[in-house]
């Protein structure tokens, strides 16, 4: 257990690298060549076949053994979560396209669920939930949309900066605007005009600007916009 203890203690992957990784394994590692130990230190790895591991990636593991925790069990060699990371990102760099088509597959399945819902575990025996389609969103980005642009860097590409979203998000914007235009004319022209006015008024209406989620700044209050707290209490009469 010492040996286990060790890895623990330098394991300083987070929940995105380890999803990561696992995926790489699940895509270009086989299982007889080396495997992931999701018991006592999650990402540890467990070689099998030293020399088939340094053929798909180019790193040798005596050398990744030498340069990160590891430890001999039984004749195999547990390679730390550390080396893990290299592992995953050589197997990329060799190996993209794998990977990315997984990214866009599931890219795609989060963009319908973006859209229409999906479903979640209850955390029960019973049938899974349907989830909205913001539950999926939120999901989409705190948890794949990380996982996605690590594993595209590992294959080479550079990550997309906050401007290039910006300009992506505006173009966007205005194409579904164009093809919203399009879509109520076609339902005006179809005779459903009232359903027509609806959507329209609710696009507008409820079209999401930065005046509607930038943060309001504290500041001191006006005197007139105080608050006013009653705290009754019983009256002494003298």
């Amino acid at each position: 257990m010492a040996h286990w203890q060790r890895l623990r203690a330098a394991d300083d992957l987070d929940e995105v690298e380890n999803s990561a990784v696992s995926r790489v394994f699940e895509l270009l590692i086989p299982l007889e060549v080396a495997e992931l130990c999701h018991g006592p230190v999650e990402s540890a790895v467990e070689v099998h076949d030293p020399a088939g591991l340094e053929t798909l990636t180019g790193v040798s593991p005596t050398a990744l053994a030498e340069q990160h925790d590891s430890f001999h069990l039984e004749g195999t060699l547990i390679l730390g979560p550390a080396a893990s990371l290299v592992i995953a990102e050589h197997a990329c760099r060799r190996h993209p396209r794998p990977v990315l088509d997984s990214v866009l597959a599931d890219e795609a399945e989060a963009r319908q669920k973006s859209k229409r819902g999906g479903t979640g575990p209850t955390g029960q025996d019973d049938d899974p939930v349907p989830t909205s389609p913001e539950h999926e969103y939120r999901f989409y980005r705190a948890y794949h949309r990380p996982r996605h642009e690590l594993l595209r860097q590992w294959c080479g590409h550079r990550a997309v900066t906050a401007h290039e979203r910006l300009l992506a998000a505006e173009a966007e914007c205005h194409r579904l605007d164009e093809l919203l235009a399009r879509t109520l004319d076609a339902l005006r022209a179809a005779g459903s005009t009232g359903l027509a006015d609806g959507l329209e008024r609710e696009h507008e209406t409820e079209r999401i600007t930065a005046d509607t989620i930038r943060p309001v700044p504290e500041r001191p209050l006006h005197p007139s916009e105080l608050p006013v707290r009653e705290v009754p209490h019983r009256r002494w009469w003298s």
